[in-house]
């Protein structure tokens, strides 16, 4: 039951940030704006984005960079954009201020990021709507409205709470959770456990050492060289299942 409301909470989700994300396809490049962080006792990235592409790339540097391209129907500065530190943590924050204005078409502000930090850093990802592109970092969890999501080369455990949208990961070092209201999701080399709920849309995992445990509504599975496979519920949907040790349907 706890599943079942959890995705529909996602799908809404990802509804409204679907439609916020329509409205900034109209957007104009309006300013490019540059901040860093030097890396001091810094360990983890924390990010709250609203509509806009999120990249983040891990790199041998001591510095967190950060581009942030703004775009809007009109020039304005009712948006929130700051990077600071606050413990360990180095906070990004890039949305829409006032959150009463956000169904105000003329008021929107749509901010691309692209990030350069440390490949030791962890990740903590609270997004809108947007392609989320993430590559050599540590412990990722992402929580996400709707967009795309391409995630490789982890060195830790990954945990993603999607709306809709496509899923694509792979060189997971670690375990993988992930919790999908609808999109297809395809997961190659982890090693760790996989556990996936998912709501609809085609899952395929492929090259990992640990167990796979998926809950799905609808959709086809394919699974191929794990090391157990356990299905706990399946709505529709073909289920493959090559090279694995034991399995549970």
């Amino acid at each position: 039951m706890l599943n079942t409301i959890s995705r529909a909470t996602l799908l809404l989700a990802g509804l409204l940030s679907t439609q916020a994300l329509a409205w900034s396809n109209d957007m104009s490049l309006q300013k490019t704006k540059q901040l860093t962080l030097t890396h001091s006792q810094l360990t983890t990235l924390a990010v709250q984005s609203g509509a806009g592409f999120l990249n983040i790339m891990g790199s041998n540097t001591d510095t967190v960079t950060v581009k942030a391209e703004i775009y809007q129907n009109e020039p304005h500065d009712d948006y929130c954009l700051s990077l600071d530190q606050n413990a360990q943590i180095a906070q990004l924050i890039a949305n829409n201020c006032d959150t009463n204005s956000s169904s105000n078409y003329k008021n929107q502000t749509r901010i691309d990021l692209t990030v350069s930090v440390p490949s030791s850093f962890k990740l903590n990802i609270k997004d809108g709507s947007g392609e989320i592109n993430i590559n050599n970092t540590a412990d990722t969890a992402i929580r996400d409205g709707s967009g795309k999501i391409v995630v490789s080369m982890i060195n830790g455990s990954l945990t993603i709470e999607d709306g809709s949208g496509a899923i694509d990961v792979a060189n997971i070092k670690g375990n993988v959770n992930i919790n999908d209201g609808s999109g297809s999701i395809d997961l190659v080399k982890s090693t760790g456990d996989v556990s996936i709920h998912d709501g609809s849309g085609s899952i395929d995992v492929e090259d990992t050492s640990g167990s796979v445990t998926i809950t799905d509504g609808s959709g086809g599975i394919y699974v191929n060289k794990a090391k157990s496979f356990t299905l706990l519920a399946d709505g529709s949907g073909r289920v493959k299942v090559k090279n694995v040790e034991n399995t549970k349907l």
